[in-house]
């Protein structure tokens, strides 16, 4: 019986090592949509039930443990409670994560996104333990954050645990651990679109099919698990039904501006917060994030903790224009030092909260004017929520889906476009701000770059990004006109054919090292070529001489001489009209010392009549004209066909008269493409 069950376990291993070795192929193609997008579902599942979990024990813990009397409850805790809770907690926050190895602490979205684009996807199941337990203990103590951070990170390890336990390819692990960010935002919100959409946008950074389908079935999971074990409701209960006008034009410019600015003012106190606090210990930042919580938190009990349900009340009209500004600022200012000094909870629930604070600041100020219905606060609410998420996060789409699932109102859509477009322009075109997850990156000194959703190679043109430092040559050439070509010290030299098509681009410096030593060259062997020409000439002087005074000897001399042939053309001096050089003419090398030679008409002519293949330098680079008014992705078709790394960019390409305007390689144009 055991043999039996040993042979019946060795078949079925044998069996399912088979077909997982062909699904790991099939998977490595960029076609296998039904198998990743049927990986993509499990991988939705367990991301969903991660963040079940997370939500489960937080709200379990701030119930039973802090005794609230409901989730977010925190305004019920006394004022010291409010004061030291978070300053405790944060400092044993602090000293558990200075306990840690340095690379375990490594948790939250821009960590998911450089695993994301660093390292196929792969998330280190322990860095995955360790944004559980401190998120949950950092939302716990009520600082200002959210759970769809930690939600993210925990739902790129499912999909990435997934991926790396078949033994899948980068390509593919890469897209289920975008299926679990999407489960993860769906069930985090119950928002199965804007869990799609943001999954695309801001980690995955591109929209293709093969990671559409299986992102958007995975979200759906995400939806569909949250909905069973917590209801249907969203996380923000706001429902509207409000029909635009068009004299609230104007008043939604105003509020996207307004919006626009604090976004932007948000991600500077973030990078400036990261900037001062760069050297301190964790223990140091966190507890300082801490302090200022429990400050913030005695005196304004509604930033504490995520803010959903401050949110509530705003959207009600039940709080005074002077509490919503004061809570507006406060939320604002703590959510983004919070933020900066690294604390491992969520960032988007902060932005929705401020929004949606700053929204219905404006909506209560209309009501009080009797301009809007109180309805209508709950829609600017929603409006400033929307606004606001998109110009932090530089996420528009996911925005505008955000703000549809939440108020389940096709009305909503048209004013939410507006606010979110010019609050995205304001934070990006006006104050030059990208997304926030770029900007915490940079300012840790972690660039990311990746494929862009703002632009792609045909947004943009040859012209704008080409290094219009440039001389050109022809090939071959004289000494003369390559020396001139580098007079202006360009940063790249043209070499082009009898035909005035390019051939190949030099930099500056290793064209100037090759004409100074062909140049040195050439003058040392003219110079040798006049000496020996001088000295034969010297000769014949004497012979001369000596023939006048003994003409029998000087017969018999001349005999036994060789000819002056005088190679170069140079005319020479005799000996009675010799000029004494300086042992430093002619370029260093001592040259004419003793010898009537004129150096500088020596040096110009050798100049004038050497001529060379600038395509035998060291450091040429073979290159092709491309027209300047191409896009970027037309430069990069070029290149393939051309089999080039280096384009040559002319206007009126063709033309005898084409000007060249400039120089642009391979590495130029992937950066234009992936980083503006």
């Amino acid at each position: 019986m055991t043999a039996l069950l040993a042979r019946t376990q060795d078949w079925l291993g044998r069996r399912l090592n088979r077909f997982i070795e062909r699904l790991r192929l099939r998977l490595a193609q960029p076609d296998a949509l039904l198998q990743v997008t049927l990986l993509g579902l499990i991988s939705g599942l367990l991301a969903a039930l991660l963040v079940v979990a997370f939500r489960l024990a937080l709200e379990g813990l701030q119930v039973y443990g802090l005794g609230l009397p409901g989730a977010e409850r925190y305004e019920s805790l006394p004022a010291e409670w409010r004061l030291l809770l978070p300053i405790l907690g944060a400092l044993v926050l602090g000293l558990a994560f200075h306990l840690l190895p340095f690379g375990m602490r490594n948790v939250g979205v821009g960590h998911v996104i450089i695993r994301f684009h660093r390292f196929g996807g792969y998330m280190p199941w322990q860095n995955a333990v360790v944004q559980f337990v401190a998120g949950v203990w950092g939302l716990l103590i009520g600082l200002s954050g959210g759970r769809e951070g930690p939600g993210i990170h925990l739902g790129a390890f499912s999909g990435s645990l997934l991926g790396h336990s078949l033994g899948l390819p980068n390509n593919s692990v890469r897209t289920l651990s975008g299926c679990g960010v999407a489960a993860a935002i769906s069930a985090a919100f119950n928002t199965p679109l804007a869990g799609v959409i943001f999954a695309l946008e801001v980690v995955i950074k591109q929209y293709t099919l093969a990671s559409f389908l299986p992102v958007i079935l995975a979200s759906s999971m995400g939806a569909l698990l949250a909905t069973t074990v917590f209801g249907p409701e969203t996380l923000f209960t706001i429902e509207i039904h409000h029909q635009m006008s068009f004299w609230e034009v104007p008043t939604l410019l105003a509020l996207g501006l307004i919006i626009g600015a604090m976004a932007a003012g948000y991600i500077q106190i973030v990078e400036s917060t990261i900037a001062r606090s760069w050297n301190w210990p964790v223990w140091a930042r966190f507890t300082a994030a801490g302090v200022a919580t429990g400050i913030i938190g005695f005196w304004v009990p509604e930033v504490l903790g995520i803010g959903h349900d401050t949110t509530d009340l705003v959207a009600a009209a039940e709080l005074t224009l002077g509490a919503l500004l004061i809570i507006a600022v406060t939320k604002w200012l703590l959510a983004s030092v919070t933020v900066g000094l690294g604390l491992p909870i969520g960032t988007i629930a902060p932005v929705l909260v401020t929004g949606a604070v700053v929204g219905g600041t404006l909506g209560s100020l209309l009501y009080r004017l009797d301009q809007i219905p109180l309805n209508d606060v709950a829609f600017y609410t929603v409006l400033g929520m929307g606004a606001m998420m998109g110009a932090t996060l530089q996420a528009p789409l996911a925005a505008l889906a955000a703000v549809l699932e939440l108020t389940s109102d096709t009305g909503a859509i048209l004013p939410a476009m507006i606010t979110i477009v010019v609050s995205g322009l304001v934070s990006r075109m006006v104050f030059g701000k990208s997304g926030l997850y770029d900007a915490i990156l940079r300012a840790n000194d972690q660039q990311m770059p990746g494929p862009s959703l703002w632009f792609n190679g045909d947004n943009i043109g040859v012209s704008s990004i080409i290094e219009r430092r440039v001389a050109e040559v022809s090939c071959p050439c004289n000494l003369a006109r390559f020396e001139q070509a580098l007079e202006e010290k360009p940063a790249w030299l043209v070499i082009r054919d009898e035909n005035r098509q390019a051939t190949g681009v030099i930099r500056y410096a290793p064209a100037r090292a090759a004409f100074d030593q062909i140049f040195n060259q050439a003058l040392f062997d003219a110079q040798a070529r006049a000496e020996q020409a001088a000295r034969e000439a010297d000769a014949d002087a004497q012979a001369n001489q000596a023939s006048a005074e003994n003409p029998d000897a000087a017969e018999d001399a001349s005999t036994h001489r060789p000819a002056n042939t005088a190679e170069g053309g140079i005319e020479h001096e005799t000996a009675d009209t010799i000029e004494t050089g300086d042992e430093d003419a002619g370029n260093g090398i001592g040259i004419g010392i003793g010898i009537g030679i004129d150096m500088e008409a020596l040096a110009h002519q050798v100049r004038e009549e050497v001529r060379f293949d600038p395509t035998e330098i060291s450091g040429f680079y073979r290159a092709a004209d491309v027209e300047v008014g191409y896009t970027l992705t037309q430069a990069q078709r070029v290149m393939r066909e051309e089999d080039v790394g280096v384009l040559v960019a002319r206007r009126m390409l063709g033309s005898a008269q084409a000007r060249t305007l400039g120089v642009m390689t391979a590495a130029m144009l992937e950066q234009a493409i992936t980083e503006r």
